[in-house]
């Protein structure tokens, strides 16, 4: 394995979700728009970097039965100066949606409300939708960094000042599984 300074922010439900296996996708808009208005990953490898903000006020955006979690993320979150790095994430594919149709089809395997897919497609909708498929490892243990500054702010991409080993770190799901569940996912994604 490797150290890891590269880090993407997601809701810790949704961390918890991929860790769980129950997910193996992320919805991205946005904060991935590169200057020259194409779309483009920083890094194929990353850190998942947990976040709480607003977390409760999510409740309307996920499914009710992944409510539990939610709540169980905000009372187990740390001190807001410190980071628990949980996981790190491999992306297998990119996929660009031009509806929503394939995400609420995927409904099953993932814990967004349809109301929440509707608001990532009606919000600024020149913008594209993609989806990320992503390969989640979990770290052996957890590991606290302090939250700096630069850290703040709305943006998916944070550089860390320090890096985060991920030997020891072992896949959320199994290989067969993740296979399975990737074409699965890949199929109803490419389908209009």
């Amino acid at each position: 394995m490797e150290d890891i300074k590269t880090a993407l922010k997601e809701w810790a439900v949704v961390q918890r979700s991929l860790l769980e296996g129950h997910q193996i996708i992320l919805i991205r808009k946005g904060g991935l728009i590169e200057e020259t208005g194409e779309f483009a990953l920083q890094v194929n490898r990353f850190l998942l970097y947990p976040t709480y903000e607003h977390e409760t006020e999510r409740l309307g955006d996920v499914q009710e039965c992944f409510g539990k979690w939610l709540v169980e993320e905000e009372e187990a979150k740390p001190p807001a100066s410190q980071v628990r790095f949980e996981a790190f994430a491999e992306v297998t594919d990119v996929v660009k949606l031009e509806n929503r149709a394939p995400l609420i089809r995927l409904s099953p395997t993932h814990i967004w409300k349809e109301q929440f897919i509707d608001g990532r497609f009606d919000w600024e909708p020149y913008k594209p939708v993609f989806v990320l498929v992503l390969r989640v490892y979990r770290l052996p243990e957890p590991v606290m960094r302090p939250v700096l500054p630069q850290y703040g702010g709305c943006r998916s991409w944070i550089d860390l000042v320090e890096p985060v080993s991920t030997d020891g770190a072992l896949p959320a799901i199994s290989d067969d599984f993740f296979e399975r569940r990737r074409e699965l996912t890949l199929r109803v994604l490419n389908t209009a």
